[in-house]
Formats: C-alpha cells, structure tokens, sequence
C-alpha cells in the first residue's frame, strides 16, 4: 500500500480522531460493566394455567421457581373479562349483540329492558349482571376509584346488582370482516361481527388473594395497570395508591395494552411517580428481535424520564414450543433463546412463561426437574459473561456532545476521501484539496445531530470495509506481480499479516460507527442503525472497481477513463462456461448472504447450522461469525497462494469472497444493543479460527496445484 507524506499525515489525523473513539467506546464499555444483572419475571396468569394442569400447586411452583432463580411475578389488574374467566358469578353483554338474541328480554328486568328499547341503554354500552353483593361491591369500588361517574350507572332491582359501562363506537372490537355470497359465488355485502368491547378489558382492580400468594411465595410483585385512555386522569394516582396498599416497592413498570398510563394528556402523573421511585420502564422486545412492542407515550416516557429503560424478553408461544427441539431430549433451545437475548441484545428482564410439552402444542410442560435443569444451565452460562440473575435495574443515561461527534466526523471524512483518491488511483497535488471536504463535514453534526448520527455511521461502515478491501487487495498485487516464489509457510505468514492488518482497519471503522451511535437510545434499541445491508453490499462495489482499476487495466490512462474502457473490454470477451457457472453460483452466494442478514427474511438456517452454532456457544465465549471464519479469512489465503501462482481467476475469485470479511466485522459491531466485549471476542475467535482454516486450505489448495500441473503434464 503506497503512502505519500500527504497519506501519512492524513492517517495520522485519522487516528487522532480515532483516540477520541476509542475513549467514547472505552466510556461505553464502562456503562456496561455496571448492568450486568438479568431478572426473570414470572407471568401470574400462565403460571396458574400450568399449575392447575399439574399435580402441584401454584404455592409450590412459586416457591420452585424462586429457588432456580426468579425474582418476581408480574400481576396484571383484574377485568370483567378476566373474572367471568375465572368463574366469577357474572355475566357480561355487549348491547348490539344482546338484542340479536330471540327472547332476550326474559334475562333481564323490566326496567333493564325498557331502557334498553327506549335507547337509554345503548348499543355500544356493556351491562354487566350479579346477584353477587360482595363482588357488585368490589367492581364498583374499582370503578368509582378510577373512572368518572359518566362512564357507568348502577342499578340494583329485586336483588339483582346491574352496571351499565357505558360505550362508544371506538370501544367495540370486531373480528375480521366476513364476504357474504350468492348461490353463484359473487359477493353480496361484507359484515364485520362485534367480537369484544374494551369496556370489558379496563382494569377494576387488584386481586388480595394472588398479591398475597406471591408475597407469602417469597417472589416480589410488579403490579401490571391498564389504561383508559377515555378516562385516565385518577390511573398514575390509582397505581401508586395500590403499590402503597400492598406495601410494595415499584421497580418496573411494564406496558399493559397499547398506551401508557395516563396516555393522552395525564402521562405526566405516572412520570413524576417513575421519576420518585426511580421505576425502570421495560422496552418489551418485538417478535422479530428488533426494536420493541409499540405503545402510545412509551417512547416520550423513557427519554422524558432520562431514559431509565431495560430492554425486556416476553417469552413468545413459538419459543415455549421449543421443547425437544433441534434433537434435544429438554427445553435446551428454550434455555439458548433466553441466553441469547441476555448476552447478545442487552435484555435485562425476562417475562417468563412456562413451556410448552412440544411443537404446536399448547399442553404446558409441567416436569420441575426440567425447568430446574434449564435455569440452572442458564445461570451458569450467564456467570461466564459476569450477569447474574437478581434484581435489574435501568441503563445508565449516557450520551455524546456534538463538539465529539465533529471530530469523529472528521476523521470519517478523511478516510472517505483517502479511500476515494486511492479508489481511483487518483494522482496529483490538487487531489490533496479533496481532504479540504473534511472540514464542513466536521461542521454537520453541530446544526443537524441526527443526519450526522445516521449518516457518518454508514460513511464509517462502508469506508473502512472498502480500505480494508483496498489493502489486502494491493497487497495481493504485489505478490501476483513479483516473481518471487512462495512456499506454503511463506504463504501462510504473508496471509496471516494480511488478514490481521485488513481487519484492523475494520475495527477502526466499527470503533467510529459504535462511537458516532454512543447513546443510550441505541442501547435500548429506541432507535436503530439503519442501512445495514445497503452497508455491506456496497463494499463489493468497492471490490469491483478497485478489481477494474487495478487488475484488469492494462493501460496508463487516467483512472475515470480506464474504468469505462476496461469495463467495455471486459463486457465483450467471450464468455466460457465455466465463468457463466461461477456467476451464477456467486449470484446466488450473494443473495443469500444479503437475504440472510437480519431477523426478517425467509432464509433461515438449517438445523444443521444451528446444531452447530448451539455448540459452539456452549463451548466458547462468543460464537464466530461462520461466513468470516469459514469463507472470508480463509478465502485471504487461498487468494495469497493463487497469486503466488500466478492464477488470474483464481486470485480475482478469492479476493471476492474474502471482501465478505471486513464489512461482516463492521457489521458485527453495528448491533449496538450487544455489549462491546461480546462483539470484540467474537471477531477476535472467528480471527483464530479463520488463520488455522486458512493455513489448512492453502495445503489443500497446494495439493489440487499438484494434482492439476501432474495431469497437465500427461495431457502433453
């Protein structure tokens, strides 16, 4: 790689500003020495389900779970809904569906009837029924203490209690909507049924019996309130006064529903309570891995509250399936997801479910020495990476100035130009005013902070991956234009400085992008790097011109001009069909490579690959990255042995595949939710692992060498 002075003290302020990165990642790591405790929270409902379908009681899987390692139970406030369930003598009607039902009137008294003919009683209102007087008791206590005396009536006629709920048409839930057919099949109309109203899904109330259960069990209470966003002004005072009623310590408060407490207008009132007590708020992760469940105010909550988030794991019904999964005899791959979202995406509380007894099965798994075996497996996997299972707290608040955003930003800029000039073999002393562009570039994050977060970013994920190809591939050059000749041991040694210097040069670039995305709101995943896959496709692009510049140009013209002549050089050479193969195979490689980055794509890995990654997690501190170690790194050294001799192909071919490894280490780092050493061991054993492979093709590639020239040989 050829420096001029001007190169040299480009560099140089390029790691100047990477000092202030590495202090910034240095600060990071810091943060995260300091949040290493994981919490399991048990769901109240679930764990009465799979209690009541085993031998044992909730009291003694309670007290089981505590002993493997729980720390709390969540309890959600009680609902019509949920105390017809539970076999409350109570009766609940949606108005519009009641007076669909021939005779309903005999189920009710004549003053209910009346009213509801006369349309004082609507259609979208809820009359929920009892001749329970203790229960009556209970719902309208609950009721008066939360909402507003327009939101029902009371009426009480010959020893039957009545609640009117009353309704409106954004209340009422309805199913999917329904094609209505003629006898030849053509649509007549479309009918959407009322399957549910929100009346019956507010909050009434707290159960004494399942609070002081889980108190007696030893296991703390995270009460779980609902909002109403029609009548939400008493909520955040209703939810303090409970937490004080059953003397509790609010720790954590996770979203119940689609909005906050409060939510709209009253969001300041559980705020000021979170801010007092000093609550986290759980960031309750999505489906896919990514961000988190949405909920109206939960966003605007954290960073009003100074961001005193956790990022929280709720065991979906496709991870409790996973008993007996990947030819396990136990719930093994259920214990690996869990590991995986403490260690690797910060999650610091799991909402726990019981198991399922296997695939598309909702029988729970009621053997406690499973469960036993899990936890206690996954406690001492968790040891090794210093979490421990307790009770967790918030992330600390933690972000970057915009004056340290410039500088990183600059250096960014410099590199980008630097790769730029080098790109295009650009030669000249004007080419140095190029550099000039660094200066405004600095000046970006100082009037626009979010354009610069998101954009320098991506700038540093493609700049250093494309350096990183820049100079293993001028080093390859070298090798194919000397005519030296290379022994395996030579070719090995050369590889291994090579591949530990191009991925230096990665790293500097992940040090600038997890520098640049220094901020708690990337730690909790409120916000995210996006561009991901357009950042590791575009180094290939790199690959492709600096392969045109530099390998295939045969002339000295100027740089711009040769790309588009050698370019038309090669589109017109006569294709053999073993290149048309080769093209398609890589077609497809690329694809899948491409597809199969994220968590939102079809392309899953097989069994077999996952088997095999499961393993390596058990045994290693971090599993490597299989498209570095095995096809990347050791693609650096086939390339090395093909130049050596003199195999034009060969040598373009390999150093394609290994331009797969310094944008996947970039990538690696992009994940700002997974703590820095995690990420660091990973590039490091996937380094380890890619030098013995390599080291190990290389032989192998001598030996076909061998094979090939001694068939030559006979062929003469």
């Amino acid at each position: 790689m050829n420096l001029n002075k001007v190169d040299k003290l480009v560099i140089l302020l390029i790691c100047l500003s990477l000092v202030v990165g590495i202090y910034t990642v240095y600060q990071r790591v810091e943060i995260e020495k300091q949040y290493k405790t994981a919490e399991i929270i048990l769901d109240y409902s679930e764990m009465k389900k799979m209690a009541d379908s085993s031998e044992e009681s909730l009291d003694y899987w309670l007290k089981e779970f505590r002993e493997y390692g729980a720390q709390s139970v969540a309890i959600q406030e009680e609902t019509i809904k949920l105390l017809i369930e539970s076999g409350k003598p109570l009766r609940a009607d949606i108005v519009s569906e009641l007076i669909k039902n021939y005779n309903w009137q005999n189920d009710f008294d004549s003053d209910i009837v009346t009213m509801v003919e006369g349309n004082d009683i609507r259609p979208t209102d809820v009359i929920v029924t009892t001749k329970d007087e203790a229960l009556y008791n209970y719902l309208v206590s609950g009721l008066t203490e939360r909402y507003s005396h327009e939101l029902f009536d009371t009426h009480i006629i010959n020893g039957v209690y009545y609640i009117i709920l009353r309704g409106t048409n954004d209340d009422v839930y309805y199913g999917s909507t329904e094609k209505v057919l003629n006898l030849a099949g053509k649509g007549v109309y479309e009918v959407n049924r009322v399957v549910d109203s929100r009346l019956l899904n507010i909050g009434i109330g707290y159960d004494d019996e399942k609070i002081d259960q889980v108190k007696k069990s030893g296991l703390d209470v995270i009460l779980r309130p609902i909002n109403f966003p029609e009548y939400n002004e008493k909520l955040a005072g209703v939810y303090r006064a409970a937490n004080e009623k059953y003397d509790l310590k609010p720790r954590i408060y996770l979203l119940h529903g689609k909005e906050v407490l409060g939510y709209p207008g009253n969001e300041d009132k559980l705020l000021d309570y979170v801010n007092e007590k000093n609550i986290a708020i759980g960031l309750i992760e999505s489906s896919t891995q990514r961000e988190h469940l949405d909920g109206e105010g939960l966003n605007k909550l954290v960073e009003d509250s100074g961001y005193k988030g956790m990022r929280a794991f709720t065991m979906w019904d496709y991870i409790r399936q996973r008993n007996k999964y990947y030819n396990y005899e136990g719930a093994e791959e259920i214990e690996n997801t869990m590991f995986r979202a403490i260690t690797e995406r910060n999650i610091r509380a799991i909402y726990f479910k019981p198991f399922f007894q296997e695939e598309d099965s909702k029988k729970y798994l009621t053997d406690a020495d499973e469960y036993e075996r899990t936890f206690v497996s996954l406690e001492n996997r968790l040891n090794d990476h210093g979490i421990t299972l307790g009770r967790a707290e918030a992330i600390k608040e933690f972000h970057i100035g915009s004056k340290r955003m410039a500088i990183l930003s600059f250096g960014i800029t410099l590199a980008a130009v630097l790769l730029f000039i080098k790109m295009f073999n650009i030669h000249g002393k004007k080419v140095n005013l190029l550099y000039l562009f660094s200066i405004p570039a600095a000046i970006i994050p100082l009037i626009m902070r979010n354009l610069a977060e998101k954009g320098f970013a991506f700038a540093a994920a493609v700049v250093f991956s494309g350096l990183g190809i820049y100079y293993f591939m001028m080093e390859v050059k070298k090798i194919y234009g000397s005519p030296e000749k290379y022994s395996k041991l030579k070719v090995m040694t050369n590889s291994t400085r090579i591949l530990l210097c191009s991925i230096a040069i990665a790293l500097a670039g992940a040090v600038f992008l997890d520098a640049v995305l220094a901020d708690v709101k990337y730690f909790l995943e409120m916000d995210i790097f996006r561009g991901v896959k357009f950042a590791q496709i575009l180094p290939f692009g790199i690959f492709v011109l600096i392969y045109l510049i530099y390998f295939l140009n045969k002339n000295d013209e100027s740089s711009f001009k040769s790309v588009v002549n050698t370019t038309v050089g090669v589109l017109n050479k006569d294709i053999k069909v073993y290149y048309a193969i080769v093209a398609a195979v890589i077609g497809v490689v690329g694809y899948v490579y491409i597809s199969r980055t994220g968590h939102e794509t079809n392309i899953q890995p097989s069994n077999i690959e996952m088997i095999t990654r499961n393993f390596m997690e058990y045994i290693l501190l971090a599993r490597p990255r299989t498209k570095e170690f095995l096809i990347a790194f050791p693609a650096i050294f086939v390339a090395v042995y093909a130049a050596g001799k003199k195999s034009e192909f060969f040598t373009g071919l390999f150093m394609l595949a290994a331009a797969i490894g310094t944008s996947s280490v970039i990538n690696t780092f992009s994940h700002i939710r997974t703590p820095i050493y995690l990420s660091f061991a990973r590039t490091l054993i996937a380094l380890g692992f890619g030098i013995v492979i390599g080291c190990m093709a290389v032989i192998i590639a001598d030996l076909f060498y061998k094979i090939h020239m001694r068939l030559q040989e006979k062929l003469k």
